[in-house]
């Protein structure tokens, strides 16, 4: 089906997770904008492509899918409804700016699901689940996306140079014990402040222990 009326329209949105409430002002910018072509398309001021019911850009509403996924009518819906927030902002579309729906919108008819292909509604479940999966490392049910995979990707890069510290530190108490005990400063330390006398048998130890382990290879 390539042509959809004003009540398939209305189905489709609904179908694809829009709000009843704003579904008959959506179907009227998509008559407006493509007169319920699934596979029309026009080129954009920004050079992107805007594609099928709703005309979305594909350098932004679109912007991720390609005009082949945009052409699904279904895909098409799920995208308006997130890029319009389910019908509460409209301003990236050129003929709700200058009033052009106003000319198709009806609050009297029933939205029409039972003529829609069912291949159609399937495509929108497919193609959100795919799009989200590319982006999310960890989804819930109901919830959606709970951990993008940039925030991951954060998340082990801080893990590694946390890791990265922590090693170094240790290294460089370690070869400052080793110092500490053959500069003969620890003796001298030791005697000219006793509190400080077990601080440096620690170094001391460190440093012995540092030194036979060399001795014995790796």
């Amino acid at each position: 089906m390539a042509n959809y009326t004003y009540a398939q329209l209305e189905g489709l949105w609904i179908q694809a997770g829009g709000p009843a409430a704003t579904a008959p002002l959506a179907a009227a910018i998509a008559e407006a904008e493509s007169s319920g072509s699934a596979t029309v398309t026009s080129s954009n001021p920004d050079g992107g492509t805007n594609v099928g019911l709703w005309q979305l850009d594909t350098l932004g509403v679109g912007s991720g899918y390609s005009v082949a996924q945009l052409s699904d009518p279904a895909t098409n819906a799920a995208v308006a409804v997130k890029g319009s927030s389910s019908g509460a902002d409209w301003s990236a579309w050129e003929t709700y700016i200058n009033g052009a729906y106003k000319a198709f919108l009806s609050s009297s008819t029933t939205p029409d699901t039972g003529s829609i292909p069912a291949s159609a509604t399937t495509a929108a479940t497919l193609t959100s689940a795919t799009s989200s999966g590319t982006s999310c490392a960890l989804s819930v049910p109901l919830a959606g996306c709970i951990l993008p995979k940039s925030a991951l990707r954060g998340i082990i890069g801080g893990l590694c140079i946390g890791a990265a510290g922590i090693v170094g530190l240790a290294a460089a108490v370690i070869l400052a014990a080793s110092a500490f005990e053959h500069s003969g400063a620890a003796t001298a330390v030791a005697q000219a402040v006793p509190p400080v006398r077990t601080v440096v048998q620690t170094a001391q130890k460190a440093g012995s222990g540092l030194q036979r382990r060399r001795g014995q290879g790796a």
